[in-house]
């Protein structure tokens, strides 16, 4: 955050978008593979952590959570899952990951119409060194 800080002139601005891990608990990944959260929790820091650390070093900062809660099939993601393309996923435990696919094949073969709530939010931030 200092470089941040350091690099941008007055009036420049730094924006930030990424996912927003502790407002999404219900996200089909961490239903599936449980470690993943915990190695997002390593990865990424809340909303307010990032907020005060923009803040205090004087930028005005914007931050907005889009959130949706949607029933998802589980068949559709299953690609993703498969193929790793989920960056989360390349960091679990090779253990956790094939049980967790496991879940999602039986998942998907017992029941090709099978639904999970799951929800997904996004951190748009932007902030303007004044």
């Amino acid at each position: 955050m200092n470089e941040i800080y350091r690099v941008l002139k007055k009036g420049g601005i730094y924006k930030l978008h990424n996912i927003a891990i502790h407002d999404m608990p219900k996200w089909w990944v961490y239903h599936y593979f449980p470690s993943a959260y915990y190695e997002d929790l390593k990865r990424y820091w809340n909303k307010e952590v990032i907020f005060n650390e923009l803040t205090s070093r004087g930028l005005e900062v914007n931050l907005k959570i889009e959130y949706r809660m949607e029933n998802v099939k589980v068949v559709d993601y299953l690609h993703y899952a498969e193929n790793r393309d989920i960056s989360v996923l390349t960091l679990v435990d090779d253990k956790d990951y094939e049980e967790g696919l496991e879940r999602m094949k039986y998942d998907v073969k017992t029941n090709p119409d099978k639904t999970l709530v799951n929800d997904f939010a996004e951190m748009f931030l932007i902030s303007k060194k004044l």
